[in-house]
């Protein structure tokens, strides 16, 4: 049976039932430095890799914070290997319900993203309010994730 699909159970369908995973990414010096040149950031402790070897709890350069949650686009195209399901038009960035950042990434190690969708609502007119909950993991380190963010994006699919 060939059945019109709605647009949430597109959204629904492209996300899946179980958490979906990215492959390990490893971070960098070069990456932390250019964001840094980026957002005109220049702090020590992720841009000097001598000095947190003397002075930093963490023993060497860590990522910025913003750089982990920049990460967030680069991985959901990564894990679902396009912007969009279906036939969506376009996406736009709706912001956070919350952003945790729990522990420290360091430069050197690999990280990986876990992507699950939280809910969607339908906002009239084609348009979907999206949650999804991306967890960003440190490789060796299974205590506690690096990030865990709530990411907001609305859908507009074509009204028929």
């Amino acid at each position: 049976m060939n059945h019109h699909m709605t647009p949430l159970e597109t959204i629904k369908g492209f996300y899946g039932d179980e958490p979906k995973s990215s492959d390990w990414f490893l971070v960098e010096q070069s990456m932390i430095n250019t964001f840094g040149e980026a957002t005109a950031d220049s702090d020590w402790m992720h841009t000097d890799p001598e000095r947190p070897k003397r002075d930093s709890p963490f023993g060497g350069t860590i990522a910025f914070g913003f750089w982990t949650v920049s990460m967030m686009t680069y991985f959901g195209r990564q894990i679902m290997k396009q912007d969009y399901p279906g036939n969506a038009l376009y996406g736009l960035n709706y912001g956070f319900d919350r952003v945790r950042l729990m522990a420290p990434v360091l430069v050197g190690k690999r990280i990986r993203c876990h992507l699950r969708l939280l809910n969607v609502e339908e906002r009239g007119a084609g348009k979907y309010l999206v949650k999804t909950e991306y967890t960003i993991e440190v490789e060796g380190h299974s205590d506690k994730p690096a990030m865990i963010a709530e990411w907001l994006f609305l859908l507009a699919f074509p009204v028929e």
